[in-house]
């Protein structure tokens, strides 16, 4: 749990941070933090259950 709880937040922080930084690179109005945040963090909890899904620890 408290790795979900870790990747939510560092997504929503990485969301925010992504979004401004483009948004300053391409000359538009960062209007929507709240999405740029909420759509990392989705991304990222699907990324990381999908990559810990096909990469298996070998058994012995």
């Amino acid at each position: 749990m408290a790795k979900q709880l870790t990747i939510l937040f560092w997504g929503f922080i990485y969301g925010e941070v992504i979004g401004y930084i483009s948004s300053a690179l391409s000359g538009t109005k960062f209007s929507s933090p709240l999405f740029c945040g909420l759509f990392a963090m989705i991304v990222g909890i699907v990324l990381v259950n999908s990559l810990n899904y096909f990469v298996k620890s070998p058994t012995k």
